[in-house]
């Protein structure tokens, strides 16, 4: 008989392992929560009648330490838990308890860190950093990393000048659709705009959100903030518009490939992350002042959601599906149009409809380089601290983004399912 066999043989009682983890644990539980109570009462008392230890500086600072530490604690046992293999346990087990040791014994007296260079000032109450030029050799080249701004904007200056008529070409188109659009919205007679929508409402997704449509555009022209919506309109379609274009073409590619998926995916993680306001800088520099600005940065922020949506629900098709069209002789094009993207148009208009939302998102973000429209309300309310302007400008943007999730959810459904009437 082989020797594992022969010690897996070996009966082993369990009941010292049960003695532990039915007493010992619970009472090392019990003890460790007692110190950690009486070391929170007695470190939020004062020490001298004379000493004030208000509860926000001392009592819920020193529990939510404790609240940390146990549910680190709940996290590492949990990952000991989970791994299988004994060497890589006790490796595990090994990096908490290091982790442990400089938590308790290495924990800096002072945060943050400043490298070589960097001097810490205080002018009028603020703390300011200036950094010095901190220069190192990399391959025979002078690397100076605190000048990477200046480079970054030496980049776009040079693209300013030298794609000037591009851009300029690029913004005039973008008006030639624009302007007739919101021109044609807000001469359209409000009633009949209100009839159009209700009755496109009650066809995609019922009485319902054809009622909710009639009671919210009402709202929106009782409080005259009708122009203001007209114009959003024009901006949030203009821009979900891009975006689609933009989106399904780019998500059938990485459905396809799974090289193009990796390096699109970081891509997008960069775009949603970025604070939006950081996509009207770029915006400012190319395209001037007005809404064509905050079309493109409003498109920017919102077509990750679409493009990941669209790469999804391809690759969700059944595999089974796919190689029995593939057996009846289709083509490619015939697969894609006839069986990936019908099956996928729930999970696509997932994504547009997120991506009208997040258009909706940057509406008063696109107020700030004159786009307008309800965004301009609120940033006025704000402005002028005027909070019944800025509600209500609120309340008309909450009313656009409930009647258009509605809508999309209800195109997303399948078309052969009975709507209520």
């Amino acid at each position: 008989m082989d020797i594992t066999e022969s010690i897996k043989s070996i009966p082993v009682s369990n009941g010292a392992l049960d003695i532990i983890r039915r007493r010992a644990l619970p009472a090392l539980g019990a003890v460790i929560l007692a110190y950690a109570l009486w070391d929170v009462y007695t470190y939020s008392m004062p020490q001298s009648p004379e000493e004030s230890r208000p509860a926000i500086q001392y009592l819920f600072p020193r529990f939510y330490m404790w609240l940390f530490g146990a549910f680190a604690v709940a996290l590492a046992w949990g990952t000991l838990k989970a791994i299988r293999a004994p060497i890589w346990r006790l490796a595990a087990a090994a990096g908490f308890l290091l982790m442990v040791v400089l938590a308790v014994i290495g924990t800096p007296d002072s945060f943050p860190f400043y490298a070589p260079g960097q001097d810490q000032h205080v002018v009028e109450g603020q703390r300011v950093r200036e950094i010095d030029d901190i220069s190192f050799g990399l391959l025979g080249m002078e690397v100076t990393p605190a000048s990477l701004d200046n480079k970054v904007d030496d980049v776009v200056g040079w693209m300013v000048d030298n794609w000037k008529s591009f851009f300029r070409e690029l913004s005039n188109s973008l008006l030639k659709i624009m302007v007739p659009m919101n021109n044609a919205l807000q001469e359209m007679p409000m009633w009949l705009f209100i009839i159009v929508s209700a009755l496109a409402a009650w066809r995609v997704s019922g009485y319902r959100v054809a009622t909710v449509t009639v009671v919210g555009l009402l709202f929106v022209g009782i409080f005259d903030l009708w122009p203001e919506a007209m114009l959003t309109i024009t901006v949030i379609v203009t821009a979900t518009v891009l975006s689609i274009v933009t989106a399904i073409p780019v998500g059938i590619a990485m459905a396809k490939s799974d090289a193009l998926e990796g390096m699109i995916r970081p891509v997008l993680d960069l775009m949603q992350t970025m604070p939006s306001f950081v996509y009207l800088i770029p915006a400012i520099f190319f395209l001037g002042i007005g809404i064509v600005p905050a079309v493109m940065a409003t498109m920017i922020y919102a077509v990750p959601p679409a493009i990941r949506l669209t790469n999804l629900g391809i690759r969700l098709v059944s595999p089974e599906l796919i190689e029995a069209a593939r057996a009846f002789g289709t083509t490619p094009m015939q697969l894609l149009l006839k069986i990936q993207l019908p099956l996928a148009r729930p999970t696509i208009m997932a994504g547009v409809n997120q991506t009208i939302m997040m258009a909706l998102a940057m509406v008063v973000v696109a107020a700030l380089v004159g786009a307008g429209g309800l965004g301009a309300e609120v940033y006025a309310g704000i402005q002028q601290l005027e909070f019944g302007r800025g509600l209500m400008g609120g309340l008309a943007i909450v009313v656009l983004a409930v009647i258009l999730d509605r809508v999309t959810q209800g195109m997303a459904k399948d078309p052969r399912m009975q709507r209520d009437s």
